[in-house]
Order: structure tokens, then sequence, then C-alpha cells
């Protein structure tokens, strides 16, 4: 997609602006405004006046449009566009029935919003000049008044400037198009988001990205300021070029988190109570934790004990749901910076094993448990994670690991964010909330898996060295060697070396 303005075709793979950018740009202010029309996805045909240097309305608009209808009526719920651009986007959101506030950095599209929306009978959406940036442009009372949001949506700036050599675009321009910030505009939208509290507990964010980030680095980027993150569109244009819809939200807010001191076990107070689902326990110490086969859960000196209650995925087996709970504590794993010559590897079906050059071991399990009482079936999903051995070591008859091998960052507080947010990008379902894809987490977590085989020495199957076949889409596992091919569904008889 050429995502440019009504008046030109500069180029955008430059980097930051310069006087001579600057002269140009203001030229162009001066000159005549250009009459563009956009069809709404409800067929509504808007006309707007534009002036030089507001972004036009072009299918990155009617993409987010489509998503934004998706969400239902606005029923006078406050929702905050951040740059509002031409300002159609506000006046479509404004014709579902939310009550809008908008703000830009470029004072030109704030004046033509204003003007489009009051000639289109809607003069009560706000239109504010500034907004987020490399730096916050104004202060929050200036452009955001309103303490929160149930919506806040933004069709941001996806190109990234390349080069810092020569100047191609005005100040305005860039502000449109390129995300000029050193390190992640996504990264300071959701960073200022959660500082100045503009998201309602129960509120989304929805947000047009570009192809700077895959998903998981998306949700990497929401769990590190304690959101759910979920990618639920993507448009690819004819010149092969995506863009991607990342809705972003508080993880459970309606079941928040509970902590305990000691509890039994946190999956067996989950499945055996009357928690619904969504709901979500976290415990310093279980007097009974247990693992695959209820073998005793051995307490390291600081661990991690929680379990969450969740629908089980219709396109999802028990087997592949374990494989993807792996991955995502995989992912809570790798969030940081790891030690030197350290990894951690997702062990089929259900481990977690962190390697040093002097030591391996079992660092973490993922034990998903269900109870059927007639139609209904509870399912419950454990994570356990030991974080540090302590001065009395854990006892066990198989290695153990902890997670402070890997990074000293790994708190339990940090890990059990981590695994919350998580947990609700993929799990968490909600009327207000787009479908998670679950075939694309299936796929990420199926190649982790095979990441885990093909890091083993050895493997060994009832006394025959075995080579790794594939994963299958159940998630069992071929494994072959000279005598023929089996398929397993259990670990039990089967030896790993590291």
């Amino acid at each position: 997609m050429n995502k440019g303005f009504a008046f030109n075709n500069y180029a955008v793979s430059g980097p930051l602006f310069d006087d001579d950018s600057v002269a140009r740009e203001l030229e162009l202010v001066a000159g005549e405004t250009k009459s563009m029309n956009w069809k709404s996805p409800t067929g509504e045909l808007f006309c707007v006046e534009l002036p030089h240097t507001v972004y036009p309305p072009r299918e990155d608009t009617t993409f987010l449009a489509k998503n934004l209808l998706k969400l239902g009526p606005g029923k006078r719920r406050r929702c905050l566009e951040i740059g509002t651009g031409s300002g159609v986007l506000s006046l479509f959101c404004h014709r579902q029935g939310w009550e809008v506030s908008a703000c830009d950095v470029n004072p030109f599209a704030v004046a033509c919003a204003r003007q489009f929306l009051e000639s289109n009978h809607a003069a009560g959406v706000e239109v504010r000049e500034g907004g987020i940036g490399p730096e916050n442009d104004g202060k929050l009372e200036q452009w955001s008044p309103n303490d929160n949001y149930e919506l806040i949506f933004w069709n941001m700036p996806y190109i990234r400037a390349v080069s810092n050599d020569q100047a191609h675009l005005g100040p305005f321009e860039e502000a449109a198009l390129i995300d000029t910030s050193n390190t992640s505009l996504i990264s300071l939208t959701l960073l200022n988001i959660k500082n100045l509290g503009l998201l309602k507990k129960t509120g989304l964010i929805m947000l047009t990205v570009g192809e700077g980030y895959d998903d998981a680095e998306l949700v990497n980027l929401c769990a590190k300021y304690g959101f759910a993150g979920r990618v639920v569109d993507e448009l690819v244009f004819a010149d092969g070029e995506q863009l991607r819809i990342l809705v972003v939200w508080h993880p459970f807010a309606y079941h928040p988190l509970v902590h305990k001191d000691v509890v039994s076990s946190t999956n067996s107070e989950l499945l055996h109570n009357d928690w619904p689902v969504g709901s979500s326990l976290a415990a310093q110490h279980q007097t009974d934790g247990h693992g695959r086969y209820n073998r005793q859960w051995a307490n390291a000196a600081q661990l991690v004990a929680c379990s969450w209650k969740i629908s089980l995925p219709d396109k999802l087996t028990p087997a592949t749901t374990q494989i993807v709970l792996g991955y995502l504590v995989k992912q809570s794993f790798e969030s940081v910076k790891r030690k030197q010559k350290t990894n951690i590897l997702l062990k089929w079906p259900n481990d977690l094993i962190v390697l040093t050059p002097h030591k391996s071991g079992k660092v973490s399990g993922v034990l998903l448990e269900s109870v059927s009482i007639g139609n209904n079936t509870t399912t419950v999903a454990g994570i356990g994670i030991n974080i540090s051995e302590g001065e009395k070591p854990a006892q066990h008859d198989f290695f153990i690991g902890y997670a402070d091998w890997f990074s000293e960052q790994l708190t339990p507080s940090y890990m059990i964010t981590q695994l919350h947010c998580r947990m609700a990008s993929v799990f968490e379902s909600r009327v207000d909330l787009p479908p998670m894809n679950f075939m694309a987490i299936k796929k990420l977590a199926f190649s982790a898996i095979k990441n885990g085989f093909m890091a083993s020495s050895k493997l060994n199957y009832r006394n025959r060295t075995m080579t790794f076949k594939c994963l299958n889409d159940d998630g069992t596992v071929s494994l072959a060697d000279s005598n023929g091919e089996v398929i397993l569904d259990d670990s039990e008889s089967l030896q790993w070396s590291f």
C-alpha cells in the first residue's frame, strides 16, 4: 500500500526532517485543500476537505473501521482516538453510539477534524492538540481531559525510519506516517496508557500495527506493561505489505488474580470449589502440590504455583492445550535477558528444562486437569516454577532446575504477572473481545517442542535409541529407529539426555 498523502508521492523510507523539508511543508500547508470521499464499512459516504500534511482515509482506515464495528454499539461509552487525522474514524465511532474524544499532534489535523465533525452534526466530539509520541505533546489534561476510556484506538504510524542521512518529509508528515521513536511507539503508547491510567479496567485498546514485530513480540510488549494482547485481524496488500490489528486489555479484569500464602493445591482449589471461568489462584506454598500421575511437586525455597480456570478451546485437544501452556511459560522466561550460555527448552509434553554450561534440570511443569459432572466440564491449567534453590534443596528422583540459573530477573511476582497476561492473551473470552487464533499459537508452540527434541543428544524408549520424526497434529509424537516407527501419547517410557 502507498501510505502517503492526498497531494504527493514523496518517499517515506528516509529519516527525520531538516530545515528544507520543514520549509517545503510550510509551502504545502499554504496551498489549497483537496476533497476526498471515504466509504465507511456501514456504507455511509464521508466527504472531507484535506489540508496538506493531514493523512487521508485509505485502506488502513477502512481496515481499522471494520474492526471497530465488530465491537458493537458504543452505548454512550467513552472512547479516545489518538492521531485522529481527518477525523473520519471519530465520526464513524460517533455514529455507532460512542462518546468520542480525539487528539492529534498536528494542529492542521485538529483544525481539519473539528471542521469535518461540525459539518457532519458531530460538534460534540472534542478534538484536542497533543498526544503520545517519542516525547508527549502537551500535558494530559490538554489532549485527554477524561480520566479513562472504555476504548482507545489509533491507526498508528507504522513505517520505520531507516536512515538519518537525508530528510524526506516534514514534521507533520513524519508524525502521520513514520514511527520515529528510538524504541517503539507501541511500547511508548502502552507505557503512557498504563502510567496515565487512560484505560478502564474493562476497556480495550485497538491499534493498527505494521510489519516491524511478529505476533509473539507484540504479546511480549503487552505483557511488559501488564496487559494482555491479541492479534485479531490481518490485511495483506497487493504489494505484500501487511497490517494487523492488535487488541490490548487488562487481563481477566472481571476475575482478578487471588493470592494466598498456603493452599493444598492451586489446581485442586479451583477444580473442586465454585470458582467461575477466568478465575486464577497463586500460592506461596502448596502442602499437596502435584504433577502428572499425582506425583508430588517438590517445593523450592522460592516458587510459583498458579492455576487458571479456563474453557478448553474447541480447536485444541487437551494434549495440544498443554503444549500451548508450556510455550507460554517458555515465552515468560525469554522475556528477560538471560545469563550467558543458558537456554530454556520445552520438553514434550509438559516440562521446561533449564540448561547451563555445567548443569541442567526441570524448572517448570504444566498440568491440565478436568472434572466432568453431567454435561459440564471444569478445566484448570496449573503451572509450577522453581525460582530459587535456597539452603535446603528440594529432593526428588530427577534433576531439578531453578529459574535463577537462567536470569536473576525471574522473581515470583514477575513470573506471575507475565503468566497472567499471557494466559489471558490466549484463553480469555469476553463478549467484546475478538476471538483467539488458536492455530497460530499452536504452530508456535509446536515449533518450540520440535526445538526441544532437536536439542536432545539422545532419546531412549524401552531400551531403543530413537530419532525424533515429527510432532503430530493431535499432540502425539512419532519416533523411529531401524526397527520402525512408534507413536507416543505419553512420555513415561521416554528418557532424554541433554
